[in-house]
């Protein structure tokens, strides 16, 4: 494994596609029940965006805003009218495919009060550190209370996350012009048994991943 953590030969060949009666019946979608009359109050909009470098590392990218649907009065920047931003916090992580963090950089350009950017140097302490395990207990650690920003450490909470789609070898197996993004070696993936969609006794893991399949022990008799 080179310094960028990138392994050989570990482009997989296309998925199969199964019968879709293999996966067993589709559960209806539930709908939200029609709302209460209500007005608009808070607006929080959170994205996220990952990228292949052209040196074969990963930049993780989240940008949080915040509006109010109301104007109002703050006690240092005064007068905000309906839509004005009251929060916007970007964050940048480089990684490799080993999840390790390589680069990380935050940026405030909005906040409420002056003292909040002190905050975007303390996170250059999270260089080295895994996303795979361990990362929220860092980031209370290292960029935890005064050390650090409410709304950047969520952005953080959910990078891992992101790594993970970033480098899921199901989409990247079937995608077109990205047969150079190289895919993690692992056992077991983290996911199975991390939702119901996962369940390791369930049709999902049965039909793509057999050899992590493990059938439900069956109820003794009364």
């Amino acid at each position: 494994m080179g310094d960028n953590g990138l392994t050989k030969n570990m482009i997989n060949p296309p998925l199969q596609n199964p019968p879709a009666e293999s996966f067993g019946p589709a559960a209806p979608v539930v709908p939200l029940p029609a709302p209460a009359a209500r007005r608009p109050m808070h607006t929080r909009r959170v994205v996220y965006e990952s990228y292949i470098r052209d040196d074969k590392l990963f930049d993780l990218e989240g940008r949080l805003v915040d509006t109010k649907a109301y104007a109002y009065h703050e006690p240092y920047r005064g007068v905000r009218a309906a839509g004005d931003t009251l929060h916007e916090m970007v964050v940048r992580l480089t990684i490799g495919i080993d999840m390790v963090v390589r680069e990380i950089h935050v940026s405030m350009p909005a906040t409420p009060y002056p003292p909040c950017g002190q905050a975007q140097l303390n996170f250059a302490g999270l260089v080295g550190l895994s996303l795979a395990r361990g990362w929220r207990k860092a980031l209370d650690e290292k960029v935890g209370a005064v050390l650090g920003c409410t709304h950047v450490r969520e952005m953080l909470a959910h990078m891992p996350t992101i790594g993970y789609q970033t480098l899921s070898g199901w989409s990247l197996r079937s995608a077109e012009g990205m047969q150079d993004v190289p895919l993690r070696a692992e056992g077991q993936p983290r996911f199975i048994d991390g939702c119901r969609g996962w369940a390791s006794d369930g049709p999902v893991v049965a039909v793509l991943m057999p050899e992590h399949f493990r059938p439900r022990a069956s109820e003794p008799d009364a």
